[in-house]
């Protein structure tokens, strides 16, 4: 449970921060790696081993798989983990929309998959 402390905490911490050309990267990664934690404590939880060459591509396709009510679909998560893979390996600047869709992902999709993730931990 402590990777989900964590990343509940990261997704917090960057819920203060404004929106602008030297925060978007920051905030679109941060979103994306908190999902991406929920999914590695799922796995990890279940029993499997998230390591190697595709494990976040694994980790955020568990978090796909859950049956959790939300207004976007889980689908877009895979979107978010292309845009970070693109910001954290060729540098790239996610505009201010960009940015402004990471956010509106995190709200529509983190609280609810925060409380399946622990729910089904705590199983």
């Amino acid at each position: 449970a402590g990777i989900v402390a964590a990343a509940e905490k990261n997704i917090s911490a960057i819920e203060r921060l404004e929106i602008d050309n030297t925060t978007g990267p920051l905030i679109t990664s941060t979103i994306y790696e908190g999902f991406r934690m929920l999914g590695d404590a799922l796995l990890t939880a279940e029993g499997f081993e998230t390591e190697g060459k595709d494990h976040h591509t694994e980790m955020i396709g568990r978090l796909m798989q859950l049956k959790v009510s939300t207004d976007r679909s889980l689908l877009v998560l895979d979107d978010l983990r292309r845009k970070r893979n693109k910001i954290n390996y060729d540098g790239y600047l996610p505009t201010e929309d960009e940015v402004k869709d990471a956010v509106a992902i995190k709200n529509s999709l983190w609280k609810p998959l925060l409380a399946e993730v622990k729910s089904i931990i705590k199983r």
